[in-house]
């Protein structure tokens, strides 16, 4: 009876861990801006733009806080649970931590949007029940985000953490092209200036390539380098032999 009861003692233990790492594996979600902004526009050929969604519109999220959205705020809920699983959400305040995927409160909290991109002067957003449908895309500048006009955030990805880094990608856009090379200089030149820079915190770590803790010139010369070789012509270079040469 006691081999008996001890075999049945690890049975259990047995099933336990497999349920827990299958817990594990479900909130394993990749948290990389390309793949959060590729589950959420994977919702693009199911509601095409145009596509009628009001407040008629509910959905049960998985983020905490809030459980039932409607309209503007179940199409961003939809969109979040797509990309982030079931990790928790969290409100924050700063606006200049602002990332793919997190939900903005907007107009004294009676309308939200959803964060696609993040560029230097502006967010890429999409959002429900903007005129009663969808509405993919929409440029909203900066500083709109800056006005009392935002009520909060609400972000999914864990505290201190940043997404990851691609070198070159000033950006955010997951490219890397002439526009990169366009915005280090503009920032170089906010600098020499004396104005602070409109780079997010990750778009200056992929800014500076050659990780000297300035974003200048040069690095916009390895960004055209690179995009020219690796691009243009097709042929494999690498940051660090870009860098080495010059």
């Amino acid at each position: 009876m006691k081999r008996l009861a001890s075999f049945g003692s690890v049975l259990w233990a047995f099933i336990f861990l497999l349920s827990t790492l299958s817990i594990q594996q479900a909130n394993a979600v990749d948290l990389s801006e390309e793949a959060v902004r590729a589950a959420m526009l994977a919702f693009e050929r199911q509601y095409p733009e145009g596509t009628p969604f009001d407040n008629s519109n509910s959905y049960t999220w998985h983020g905490g806080i809030y459980q039932v959205g409607t309209g503007c705020t179940a199409f961003a809920f939809m969109l979040s649970d797509a990309a982030f699983g079931s990790l928790p959400a969290r409100k924050y305040y700063d606006y200049t931590q602002i990332r793919v995927g997190d939900i903005l409160r907007l107009n004294n909290d009676e309308h939200c949007v959803i964060v696609l991109s993040v560029n230097p002067d502006k967010l890429i957003v999409a959002e429900g029940n903007f005129n009663g449908k969808i509405h993919w895309r929409r440029e909203m500048p900066i500083s709109t985000f800056q006005s009392s006009k935002i009520t909060y955030a609400l972000t999914r990805y864990p505290e201190n953490t940043l997404p990851a880094s691609k070198k070159g990608d000033a950006n955010s856009d997951t490219d890397i092209s002439t526009d990169d090379a366009q915005i280090v200089l503009q920032t170089y030149t906010r600098t020499l200036s004396g104005l602070p820079s409109t780079l997010t915190e990750i778009q200056s770590r992929n800014a500076d390539v050659d990780e000297n803790g300035d974003v200048n010139i040069l690095d916009a010369q390895y960004i055209l380098i690179y995009y020219s070789e690796n691009i243009l012509a097709e042929r494999p270079c690498s940051w660090e032999q870009i860098i080495s040469k010059s």
